[in-house]
């Protein structure tokens, strides 16, 4: 009875010849049937043919299947074929794991007791630098670092939740029945020590490290989109900050918004080349009034007045990758202006780690000279001590081909993060901008004046010249100007940053003329009174 029935409902685990041999004994009972009703009310008259009727019937119940079963055949291996893709299609090829579509239809499952679901955990995690791998192992180390990764959270997941592959090399975790987010964390923490265990790629050992974002629910959502916003947020912090995890708070949506907000007027500025190149003075420490060159800063005015200093747009400029842009911009328009100014003063742009790794920096820097007329010599590059921490090989050869054009690099706020003085034996330096924190604390504090003290005596030996940043007030020049500690100053002292008309009339003050009203003067005192 149960395979009949199961005939009736159209199962598809019911095989071809099973189908055949139903429809053949149906089709013999009912032919049978007919037959003897039809001699029984009308045959008498006509008995001969309703004889041949009959038997014809008959024959025709045994005959028919034989046509039928290529039908029924291809009628199961259709649904095998149906069965197959409705598979593949909620499964991701590379990993096995569940694909956004198994998941969105995980978390609806989750979310459709309402009120009565049991809370859970989403966690969103990616593997950081993943880009590396791919583009120094190749793609195919990277797809298998993919698979691995998968397979890993899989196997230490188990039972306890729901994996899946979002895309790239994003994963989602579903943790069941968590809505305390201390073991929300626990568990985030503990996968990720697993994940960090060497990988064996291709005869390649590598070793990666992951970031999680994590949302509880119905904490923080009670639809699966808002759920899955709110951890990728987190997620988002978490490489922000550099730290390897992070719940979300509510915050997080009224940031990411005025990073939208930011990476719109960073786009519109763009377009509409309205970007505002500032000019900041760089004068001579033992002859304050006179200027050696200027550091070309980005700003961002807004109609309603509002300026957007580098501290706003930068981080957001270099994560949606229009600093590439901006950069290009910026270096252009400082050799251009640098190009008109008196033959002695230089130009110093800032330039980020995602030009020197994204983009072919050495060609974005000769099209700027030979587009300007700047002899190279008069254009300095300033480099952060993050730049250093990233891909040091690629840099220092890049660097090393831009330094052989005659250009000078910089080496800016040192002292502020976390470079060693031994990146200093492997790149190159010309110059060297002591942080402000370090400038501000010298006169006063024994640790940062032995910090100077060491650093001038550096510079000195391998021929760097030192630049102290943030000098805003007098005793803090003199104090610098003892035993020639520094060679050149930047700070409000001297100048604020001004546009580049006003930077054409400053770069033509000397010592012995007066000075502009924004320029601040400094009493600079003989050697030997110092």
């Amino acid at each position: 009875m149960s395979k009949l029935a199961a005939f009736f409902r159209g199962d598809p685990s019911i095989s071809p010849i099973c189908l055949t041999l139903f429809q053949t004994a149906g089709a013999t009972v009912l032919a049978s049937f007919l037959a003897v009703l039809a001699f029984k009310t009308v045959g008498v008259h006509y008995a001969g043919v309703w004889y041949q009727l009959g038997v014809t019937l008959v024959v025709a119940s045994f005959v028919a299947p034989i046509f039928l079963y290529p039908t029924y055949r291809t009628s199961a291996n259709l649904q095998k074929a149906n069965a197959i893709i409705a598979e593949q299609a909620t499964t991701d090829h590379l990993t096995g794991l569940p694909n956004m579509l198994a998941l969105s239809s995980e978390l609806a499952q989750l979310l459709a007791q309402g009120d009565r679901h049991q809370p859970f955990a989403v966690h969103f995690l990616d593997i950081d630098r993943f880009k590396q791998v791919n583009d120094s192992l190749g793609h195919d180390v990277g797809n298998e670092l993919i698979a691995a990764t998968g397979q890993r959270i899989q196997e230490w997941v188990g039972d306890a939740g729901f994996v899946a592959r979002f895309g790239g090399d994003e994963f989602v975790v579903i943790q069941y029945h968590t809505s305390n987010e201390m073991a929300a964390t626990q568990f985030g923490r503990e996968l990720r020590v697993h994940l960090a265990k060497r990988y064996n790629l291709s005869d390649h050992e590598v070793n990666v490290t992951t970031s999680i974002g994590t949302a509880l629910s119905p904490l923080h959502g009670e639809g699966q989109d808002q759920l899955l916003k709110a951890a990728d947020l987190a997620l988002y912090k978490a490489k922000e900050t550099g730290h390897s995890s992070c719940v979300f708070e509510p915050r997080f949506a009224s940031e990411a918004s005025n990073r939208r907000r930011i990476e719109g007027i960073l786009r519109d500025t763009i377009a509409h080349g309205t970007l505002k190149p500032r000019y900041h003075s760089i004068v001579h420490a033992q002859n304050p009034l006179q200027i050696a060159g200027f550091e070309a800063l980005c700003r961002i005015e807004l109609p309603d007045g509002e300026v957007l200093n580098p501290e706003q747009f930068i981080p957001v400029a270099e994560s949606t990758g229009l600093i590439l842009d901006i950069g290009a911009y910026m270096l252009q328009q400082a050799c251009f202006e640098c190009a008109n100014w008196h033959p002695d003063l230089f130009v110093s742009v800032n330039v980020s780690p995602v030009q020197l790794i994204r983009s072919d920096f050495l060609t974005t820097v000769q099209e700027a000279l030979n587009d300007s007329g700047l002899p190279p010599y008069r254009l300095e590059l300033e480099i952060t001590e993050s730049v250093l921490i990233n891909d040091v090989e690629h840099i220092r050869t890049t660097l090393e081909r831009v330094r052989a054009l005659g250009v000078q690099i910089a080496l800016d706020d040192f002292g502020a993060g976390y470079c060693g003085l031994h990146y200093l034996r492997q790149i190159e330096i010309d110059k060297i901008k002591i942080d402000k924190s370090i400038i501000d604390d010298a006169e006063t504090v024994e640790i940062s004046r032995n910090i100077l003290n060491g650093v001038s005596l550096i510079a000195k030996q391998m021929d760097i010249t030192l630049v102290a940043e943030g000098v805003d007030d007098i005793s803090k020049a003199e104090f610098l100007c003892q035993g020639e500690r520094v060679h050149q100053f930047q700070g409000y002292l001297f100048s604020k940053p001004v546009s580049a008309a006003d930077a054409r009339r400053m770069q033509k003050i000397l010592p012995q003329q007066s000075t502009p009203d924004n320029v601040i003067q400094l009493p600079v005192r003989k050697k030997d009174s110092v």
